[in-house]
């Protein structure tokens, strides 16, 4: 009797396990030719049928179509070689486990047998299962006594293809490295089936053997809970319902460390809110996320086996991306943080896009996972000196800072201009030929843009957090982006403090007084308006006075406060003109005119609108000019011409809707169905109010309120 094992199973998404291939044969002798060299081997006693299966583990949840498609791919097999699967993944997202989890459910299919090594390509050791090593192991399963085994490796594939021909036998090559290494150890029969995972991508697999590609995602919220039930109960999961959420998007839906959790819930019997609080802080979260007994349950062992396996070049970059904030970053910006090249940090993100350490999104836009993230950073704070991090931190911000600035000055041409940090030539700052352009870099950029402030402000670079917050307030306003803008400005402020720069901290208190309008806390916008315009006189920053009482007089107009309004804005006129402030002076006569004609003075309305028209077109400024034909829409609404004011307001309206300006083409949309409503046409006004009202519930907007009550109506 011959007994070989196999090399045991161990990956990061399932224990280690001891694996037995006891194998019988009859005692015959046979042959094979390879290489034009006749092979003898001799096989035991009876007929070998391998089992090498790992267990299943009992708490797997979902993947229902990963399984499909691999019963699809057995039931659709045909001639040529055996079916190959390539599962691969981050670490630590179930590949093993799905893996074994269907091999189990269909060894009945399989009646000669399945094989299965650990090829450790990612093992805390750092060396992997040679192929040489695999076949021995495979051969010997199949019956062939090992000093009958041949040396070369050549003559190795040559009979182990030979044992399985005509066999259906399943063949699971776990934790493969690269397509090298699991070349020699595919079998040839169509009647077999070969399943490979890897961290690793394996294109070579796919593009030269006929892989079926199999790219596994994270959990859903829903199946991280009853992964949870599995190690706890229901009724518990169900009694901490919100923490369990809290701890499936902190765990970041990855089974491992959900595993984890729900692993230390069930011995300690702790609360998972305790849990969830041990993980809401990134530099504890993953010491949390360890069971302290076994590297197999330790996502920061899991995560550095994969990171040693990387060359110098793409394991720093790595690391660098643990200090950009934020769940996406585009190329540009990664660029930035490493200092290099755009071809030759792309093809560094490649590689950590084919081992799954990164995720590309779209072309040139990349994710890389929260716990991955952490890790980076725990990397690089250990590898990269301090002042090289700063300052990968400040070219990224000067990036940031520079490309928010190109997209503001196209969407806001006339704008009051700050001053930045000197262009470095070495920064890949995007160039903007349209306002469409400048809106959608915006908005892709958005959320990283927003933690960007609030991370430069954590870690020092308030100068950096206090310009951003400002150069995004008016793209904020555009969208409808009302809370961003007065969260992002409140943390400037804090910035602006730090730093004892006076005339910038007015300027952000500007820009929560406009934030804090949109919302509907007017008491709240006045307070920051007022100290602002305080500030601003103290150091004669007149044109920002001038911007400041325009803001301030908008926030008295949307109360109803015409005749205060109308004061800020013929000081702010006056202030403009000093200056010779062309788009400033436009500004205050738009917003004069839209008093004069809330206060009965049509004729003075019309003119001054008229008048900050022309300024408008003559600075090519679409969004000013919109305004103006808005407020001549108005006037002659009050004046009861309706046809006229539906020739402005929807002039207006087309401006607003080409530069996606939400918010302001909801507010235009609500004047015209009031036009239409007055001139009886009220299937029309309904229609606009709706539409109205469709796009503030969307923005979250207070206005939305109105809009009920006049379709209510």
């Amino acid at each position: 009797m011959i007994a070989q094992v196999s090399p045991s199973a161990s990956s990061e998404d399932e224990p280690a396990n001891v694996l037995s291939g006891s194998v019988h044969g009859p005692a015959i002798q046979a042959g094979s030719i390879s290489g034009g060299v006749q092979i003898h081997w001799q096989t035991s006693s009876a007929p070998v049928v391998p089992r090498q299966l790992p267990p299943a583990t009992s708490r797997f949840i979902g993947r229902k179509s990963e399984l499909a498609a691999l019963d699809r791919a057995l039931d659709e097999r045909g001639p040529g070689p055996g079916a190959i699967y390539a599962i691969s993944g981050m670490a630590g997202i179930g590949k093993t486990t799905l893996a074994l989890r269907w091999a189990h459910g269909v060894t009945d299919r399989f009646p000669h047998g399945h094989l299965y090594v650990n090829l450790r390509g990612f093992d805390s050791s750092g060396v992997p299962v040679t192929p040489g090593q695999a076949l021995k192991g495979f051969i010997a399963a199949l019956g062939i006594r090992p000093d009958s085994i041949p040396f070369e490796l050549d003559d190795q594939i040559s009979l182990y293809r030979s044992l399985l021909d005509g066999r259906q036998v399943l063949v699971i090559l776990d934790n493969a490295l690269s397509t090298d290494q699991v070349r020699p150890l595919l079998p040839g029969s169509p009647t077999c089936m070969a399943i490979v995972t890897s961290r690793n991508k394996l294109g070579a697999l796919v593009a030269e053997h006929g892989a079926i590609p199999l790219a596994m995602k994270l959990m859903g919220r829903r199946e991280g809970i009853n992964l949870l039930v599995r190690y706890l109960n229901s009724e518990r999961v169900k009694n901490e319902r919100s923490a369990a959420a809290t701890l499936v998007e902190l765990c970041g839906r990855l089974p491992l460390a959900l595993s984890i959790v729900g692993a230390r819930a069930a011995i300690y019997n702790w609360s998972l809110e305790s849990l969830a609080d041990d993980l809401r802080s990134e530099r504890d979260r993953l010491y949390a996320l360890d069971l302290h007994d076994s590297e197999t349950t330790n996502v920061t062992s899991v995560f550095s086996w994969s990171y040693r396996s990387l060359s110098p070049d793409p394991a720093r970059l790595f690391g660098l991306l643990g200090l950009a904030p934020g769940p996406e970053i585009g190329l540009a910006a990664v660029a930035s943080l490493a200092d290099s090249p755009l071809a030759l940090t792309r093809q560094l993100l490649s590689v950590l896009v084919e081992t799954n350490l990164v995720s590309e999104l779209t072309r040139d836009r990349y994710r890389i996972h929260d716990l991955l993230r952490t890790f980076a950073a725990d990397q690089v704070e250990r590898d990269e000196p301090a002042e090289s991090r700063r300052e990968a931190m400040r070219r990224f911000l000067d990036f940031l800072l520079l490309a928010a600035d190109a997209a503001d000055r196209l969407i806001t041409p006339n704008r009051t201009r700050i001053d930045l940090p000197p262009s470095a030539d070495s920064l890949p700052v995007p160039v903007f030929s349209t306002y469409g352009e400048a809106i959608n870099w915006l908005e892709t950029e958005h959320t990283g843009l927003v933690e960007s402030i609030h991370h430069a402000l954590r870690h020092g670079f308030d100068t950096h957090a206090w310009r951003l917050a400002w150069t995004l307030g008016v793209y904020f306003d555009r969208r409808g982006h009302a809370s961003d803008r007065l969260h992002t400005s409140e943390a400037a402020l804090r910035a602006t403090r730090r730093l004892g720069d006076r005339e910038a901290e007015a300027l952000i208190r500007t820009s929560i007084g406009y934030a804090h309008s949109r919302i509907g806390h007017f008491a709240e916008a006045e307070e920051q308006l007022f100290e602002a315009l305080a500030i601003l006189r103290e150091v004669g920053s007149e044109v920002h006075e001038a911007n400041t009482l325009i803001a301030l007089a908008i926030v008295h107009e949307e109360q109803d406060r015409y005749g205060e309004a109308k004061e800020h804005l013929e000081r702010a006129l006056s202030l403009h003109k000093r200056h010779h402030e062309p788009a400033g002076q436009a500004h205050a006569l738009e917003n004069l005119g839209w008093c004069h004609a809330h206060l009965g003075e049509y004729p003075a309305a019309l003119a001054t609108c008229n008048a900050a028209l022309k300024l408008f077109q003559d600075l090519n400024d679409h969004d000013g000019e919109a305004d103006t034909l808005d407020s001549l829409g108005y006037t002659y609404a009050e004046l009861g011409q309706h046809e006229q004011a539906l020739t402005h307001y929807e002039a207006a309206l087309i401006l607003w809707r080409d530069m996606g300006n939400r918010y302001d083409e909801a507010d235009v949309l609500t004047r015209i169905g009031d036009s239409h409503s007055a001139s009886g046409d009220q299937e029309a006004a309904r229609e606009a109010w709706q539409q109205a009202l469709s796009i503030f519930e969307e923005l979250v907007q207070p206005d939305a309120e109105l809009l009920r009550t006049k379709l209510a109506r």
